[in-house]
């Protein structure tokens, strides 16, 4: 199990994606994009209205929601990468109505908000439960919520081979972070319903979202190290990095997909 302090984890997480901030912004158009515009479609913002997007990297849900609410709503994209922030400022200076916010969603006291929308990073949270209930309750009594996970096995094709890689390298199995054990926590769509109605939200839906990306050994190492799962490698040495990426080399040799699964689960808070 991680042993480290929630500070030091995220801490950790956001020098992953400062550093792979490059690597991150590449696959942005491939997976991440899609997927955020498949979250919005499925609980599009209303023209007018005023959003708050938790985790919004390079503004993959936070750009689409921006065109959906127009000239007289506002996005409010908080996250705490510089590097994603940047490439995100950088892909929405057409939309006056999109702020992107250096901050933290444990801190954040903004709104009220029409709609709350985070894809991809409630189990990055400190405290899942705690942290995303005090978000919504940031939305407005009527308001909408709607939260994007991985499905079980969701990032399997590139993910399970770099463990194995670590594994075979090492000699030591890969152990679950806390963002790992809360991801599993809402890997379903029972999961994702049963959680949204713990946190008081009512007329819970949720929707399987799939997108297939083409992939290369080369292309799936760079979804990694632009990722959260760079941070496996923070303690290796160079050359048992370089063995690390010649096994995973090895293992993805025959992928050609990337099959990532995820679920879009919507919700509404209580009206008052």
């Amino acid at each position: 199990m991680d042993t480290m302090t929630d500070s030091q984890a995220t801490a950790q997480t956001i020098d992953a994606f400062d550093q792979g901030g490059a690597l991150f912004a590449a696959w942005t158009p491939l997976l991440w994009d899609p997927i955020g515009a498949a979250t919005v479609a499925l609980a599009p913002p209303k023209p007018g209205e005023h959003v708050l997007d938790v985790c919004c990297g390079t503004g993959s849900s936070a750009i689409p929601a921006a065109h959906a609410v127009g000239p007289t709503g506002s996005v409010d994209a908080i996250d705490l990468s510089t590097a994603l922030l940047d490439h995100g400022r950088s892909r929405a200076r057409s939309l006056p109505n999109l702020r992107f916010h250096h901050a933290d969603a444990t801190e954040w006291t903004g709104g009220p908000y029409d709609r709350l929308q985070c894809v991809f990073g409630v189990f990055f949270l400190p405290d899942m439960d705690a942290d995303t209930r005090r978000l919504v309750g940031l939305v407005r009594p009527g308001g909408a919520v709607t939260v994007t996970t991985w499905r079980e096995g969701g990032v399997q094709d590139v993910v399970g081979p770099f463990f194995q890689a670590i594994a075979d390298v090492t000699g030591v199995a890969v152990q679950p972070r806390q963002s790992h054990n809360a991801a599993a926590r809402v890997d379903s769509a029972e999961k994702v319903a049963a959680w949204l109605e713990s946190l008081g939200l009512r007329d819970v839906t949720v929707h399987p979202v799939d997108h297939d990306a083409p992939v290369t050994p080369e292309s799936a190492w760079q979804f990694l190290m632009g990722s959260a799962a760079r941070v496996f490698l923070a303690d290796k040495d160079p050359a048992t990095v370089t063995a690390i990426r010649d096994r995973y080399t090895e293992l993805m040799a025959t992928t050609t997909t990337f099959h990532a699964r995820a679920l879009v689960g919507t919700g509404t808070t209580p009206s008052a």
